[in-house]
């Protein structure tokens, strides 16, 4: 039960206290938001104590929130060493590569059938719009980009199916923020774009599928390749990854 205390403190800012599942949420949003624009890196450790005082929080609820990371994969708790932002695993990017790419296949094929053109064709003109050459604004150009993803996954017309799809999202937002230090990367996934496109007004299910596939498996063998490349390389992102067994 709040103390009279916090009653007055509640009336003099008028917010009222937050419950618990929310300050978990908050906090839990709060980190995920600094792993996955990488303001907080691979490695790094987890700032409970500055998160609990941003938010102006008990450390019960940012712990919470960071037990739930973790089982996300998003954190690393080492047992009497402290709690880390988890490292960039190979083998887990190549196989949530795979299935994404499985998943979204079928979304595309699905979507096909089912997609109005007027859809199509404004993403269409939005994405012909946008600058490729010089002076690029890669940050435009990805998120217009993850528009062709998310039309598909609206059409697809199979709830079970965007579930599963949707639950993978937050990964990848973390591995596009990576790949927007590649200007040819951003370049080659906006041409891949405009050809799914292309499939999909053409009412083609198996082109759509095939396309969509083909720009997912670029997209992770790009990912890996540039992971790998020696730090020297000013193209490759400053990341430690970790080699799976």
């Amino acid at each position: 039960m709040p103390t009279a205390a916090a009653k007055g403190r509640s009336r003099r800012t008028g917010l009222a206290p937050a419950e618990p599942a929310s300050r978990t949420a908050l906090a839990y949003r709060a980190i995920k938001e600094e792993i996955l624009s990488s303001r907080l890196r691979a490695g790094d450790p987890v700032p409970v104590e500055r998160v609990a005082g941003q938010l102006r929080l008990s450390r019960t609820p940012v712990r919470e929130a960071v037990l739930q990371l973790a089982r996300e994969g998003f954190i690393n708790i080492r047992p009497r060493m402290g709690t880390f932002v988890s490292h960039l695993d190979l083998r887990q990017i190549q196989e949530m590569y795979e299935v994404r790419s499985a998943l979204e296949g079928l979304a595309a094929r699905l979507a096909a059938e089912l997609i109005p053109l007027r859809e199509v064709t404004e993403i269409e003109q939005a994405l012909r719009a946008l600058k490729t050459q010089g002076d690029i604004d890669r940050k435009a150009i990805s998120e217009a980009g993850q528009g062709v993803h998310r039309l598909i996954i609206s059409f697809c017309g199979n709830r079970v199916l965007t579930q599963m799809i949707l639950s993978l999202q937050d990964h990848f937002a973390r591995f596009r923020t990576l790949s927007l230090q590649i200007p040819e990367k951003v370049l080659s996934s906006h041409q891949e774009h405009l050809e799914i496109l292309a499939a999909l007004k053409c009412r083609n299910p198996d082109l759509a599928e095939q396309r969509l596939r083909s720009h997912l498996e670029h997209a992770g063998r790009y990912l890996m390749e540039s992971l790998l490349r020696s730090p020297a390389d000013a193209a490759a992102p400053s990341i430690t990854v970790a080699v799976g067994d």
